[in-house]
């Protein structure tokens, strides 16, 4: 298709469509320019998702690396950078975004201040990074409660934040996680050892709460995000093989690269199950790379994770 352009002279309107000029009359003014708009409304229309924003949800991750409150934070913060946090959280677009290494709400807010039309809260996990979730303002999401299984050690490790959340026809049970990480702090053998045993267990504890949840009925789509510390292509040592290996979920953001490393896969990630998958919108897990548009210092001021998204319909009668 030729782009158009209309223009006016002596009281008569032209479409120019390149370098050619088309009259139109007065009497055909009107025509003319009905036809202009409708084509540029089609073509509008055909740039939008085929699913239509209101149609779809789309779910992510995002650890914030040492979020705190102000008060001796382990990684310090200005107004400024809070600023440039809350940009990026924006640019995801995120409906229901999981949040990993908050230390409280207070920490939350200094980032929501600068994001309208979005909420949040921090779980009290016990520690200086605890799991939350920031959503946009409308959508159901309601706080279940801490589950503490997950906590294998609970001095040391972190419990997952169950929500039950709802956009559209599209409702769905979540789980906010932060595995055990394998760090500089684990500065010996056994305690490398010990890190990876507890992570493959709080696979295992995830796999149980996937299955138990399905077996009861109650909801069929199930969804887990956050931060694991590991991906499913890892073939040394491996440590989320039972949650890899339940044939009832899907690890969607299992191929996708890191945006410090492309030589590495991402351990930030979205599963979902069977019957969740159904409303995946194939294609549609990204990064939000913002190391692409700010500089390095920039960069490590909002975080050393990149958010990780994902898009399910909404469109249609939920399913269980």
């Amino acid at each position: 298709m030729i782009p158009a352009m209309a223009g006016r002279k002596n009281g008569k309107v032209y479409l120019h469509r390149m370098r050619y000029t088309f009259f139109f009359s007065s009497s055909a003014r009107r025509h003319a320019v009905r036809l202009l708009i409708t084509a540029t409304a089609t073509v509008l229309f055909s740039c939008a998702s085929p699913q239509g924003v209101h149609d779809t949800v789309t779910v992510g991750t995002f650890n914030m690396e040492w979020l705190g409150d102000g008060q001796g934070d382990n990684k310090t913060r200005n107004d400024g950078d809070y600023l440039k946090i809350a940009d990026v959280i924006l640019k995801t677009e995120a409906d229901v975004l999981g949040i990993q290494e908050v230390e409280n709400d207070q920490a939350l807010r200094k980032v929501l201040r600068y994001m309208e039309g979005y909420d949040g809260f921090v779980a009290n996990g016990g520690s200086a990074q605890n799991v939350g979730v920031i959503f946009r303002k409308g959508m159901t999401v309601e706080n279940k409660g801490l589950y503490m299984p997950l906590a294998i050690n609970p001095s040391r490790n972190r419990p997952g934040l169950v929500l039950a959340c709802r956009k559209g026809d599209f409702d769905w049970l979540m789980m906010v996680v932060h595995l055990k990480s394998t760090s500089r702090y684990d500065s010996t053998n056994a305690l490398r050892e010990e890190s990876r045993t507890v992570r493959a267990q709080q696979a295992d504890v995830l796999h149980a709460w996937v299955d138990s949840t399905l077996r009861s009925g109650k909801e069929a789509d199930v969804l887990i995000v956050g931060d694991m510390n590991d991906f499913p292509a890892r073939r040394q040592q491996p440590t989320l093989t039972a949650l890899i290996e339940d044939p009832n979920v899907t690890f969607i953001t299992s191929q996708l690269k890191s945006c410090k490393n492309q030589s590495w896969f991402v351990i930030d990630h979205v599963v979902a199950s069977t019957s969740a998958m159904k409303r995946y919108i194939k294609g549609s897990e990204r990064l939000e790379n913002f190391r692409a548009f700010l500089d390095a210092a920039d960069s490590d001021v909002v975080s050393d994770h990149c958010p990780v998204l994902v898009r399910f319909s909404t469109a249609g009668p939920d399913n269980d």
